[in-house]
């Protein structure tokens, strides 16, 4: 679906969004299921790479890392770049998928906080520790070293084949270790793009 009938989509489930092609721009109101709402702004520069850009314009999500918005642009923490990209590729195939399984939930958590202050969904760490989690969480392995190499061997265009052993370690072929979940991990990984992983790797050496 090309991405005027994405926007389409989403303005005709999300009534109080309005898109702006002047700076390529959904704004307005969002709605979430249990009534309440959002003033935001949701720039769509770098989608489909990446995450659409959200902004919460109505003040009542302070500028802080703790509350998950980014300091130095003000956008929503959502997830690390390298996680979006795989989403992106697999499950947020579609602009209205992004904001019903990403945007609303992070605003919901966000609803939840206000009242417990604490939140509902479990998210990465800031900073370099989070990077480096998210890649825990792809490869599922916590041997940060390891991942390390295996991602200075794609930066290299190596590739393990299906046969080769498994970057975790265990000494048994890709294809098979973890009843074979090594292997899917494996093309997750593969779908992150070079240059995210490049910069990444920065973060792997500042918890090293």
């Amino acid at each position: 679906m090309d991405i005027k009938k994405q926007i389409e989509e989403v303005l005709h489930k999300h009534k109080g969004l309005i898109y702006h092609p002047d700076d390529n721009s959904l704004g307005g109101e969002l709605f979430l299921p249990d009534g309440d709402s959002y003033d935001l702004t949701i720039k769509l520069d770098l989608y489909p790479r990446f995450f659409p850009s959200v902004y919460e314009i109505g003040g009542r999500i302070p500028i802080k890392m703790d509350r998950h918005i980014y300091t130095d642009t003000g956008s929503c923490c959502f997830t690390t770049a390298a996680k979006s990209q795989i989403l992106l590729k697999t499950k947020i195939t579609s602009l209205l998928k992004f904001i019903d399984e990403i945007v609303i939930r992070y605003f919901e958590n966000n609803s939840y906080y206000e009242i417990n202050e604490t939140y509902c969904y479990a998210e990465y760490d800031h900073g370099s520790i989070g990077v480096v989690q998210s890649y825990h969480d792809i490869l599922e392995i916590t041997d940060t070293r390891s991942i390390g190499r295996l991602m200075l061997q794609r930066l290299e265009n190596k590739k393990l084949s299906i046969r080769d052993l498994c970057y975790c370690n265990s000494g048994q072929s890709l294809k098979k270790c973890n009843y074979g979940s090594h292997c899917n991990n494996y093309r997750l990984f593969r779908m992150i793009d070079k240059d995210v992983l490049y910069n990444d790797l920065k973060h792997f050496k500042n918890v090293l």
